[in-house]
């Protein structure tokens, strides 16, 4: 008699303490996971010239609002230093999309292997934009055309998110 009061208490005991565990779990938000690492490459060129170009990866988190990147801008022939516009949600309507962060090379860093010449640096982030469907990579560099007239030059990559 005294063992099944006992086996009922621990039972009681049990299902009470695991009752508990599953509520204070359930109350912890799920995390969303990393997707792949999409690739990013774009070549800026302009009055026959190679004036700059970028490369790296943009990366989405699967719950759809959040991504984030890494790209190396290299300075080639660009006049003054290329800069790198990071938008969101391009569209038809609104090609250049929301500005999120502009990244401007903050001098010409260490040349690294051709055709990098002239310097290059690193830019990442981590942007969280509701309702995000693609990110939009735009890079600009510059020269002068015919002489004396400076015209600045761009290049641009559109990823879609995947989830």
């Amino acid at each position: 008699m005294r063992t099944n009061l006992f086996r009922r208490a621990l039972v009681a005991f049990i299902a009470a303490l695991a009752l508990s565990f599953g509520s204070v779990m359930a109350a912890s938000p799920a995390q969303a996971a990393w997707g792949a690492q999409l690739p990013v490459n774009i070549m800026v060129t302009g009055n026959g010239q190679q004036l700059g170009y970028a490369t790296g990866w943009v990366q989405f988190d699967t719950g759809g609002t959040t991504f984030q990147y890494s790209i190396t801008v290299c300075r080639q022939s660009s006049y003054t230093l290329p800069t790198l516009t990071v938008a969101v949600n391009s569209t038809g309507s609104n090609p250049n999309g929301t500005v999120v962060a502009t990244h401007y090379m903050s001098s010409p860093g260490p040349n690294i292997a051709a055709p990098c010449y002239q310097g290059s640096q690193n830019f990442t982030g981590t942007q969280t934009y509701s309702g995000l469907s693609n990110v939009y990579f735009k890079v600009a560099g510059n020269t002068f055309v015919n002489g004396n007239n400076f015209t600045v030059f761009t290049q641009d990559r559109l990823v879609s998110k995947q989830y």
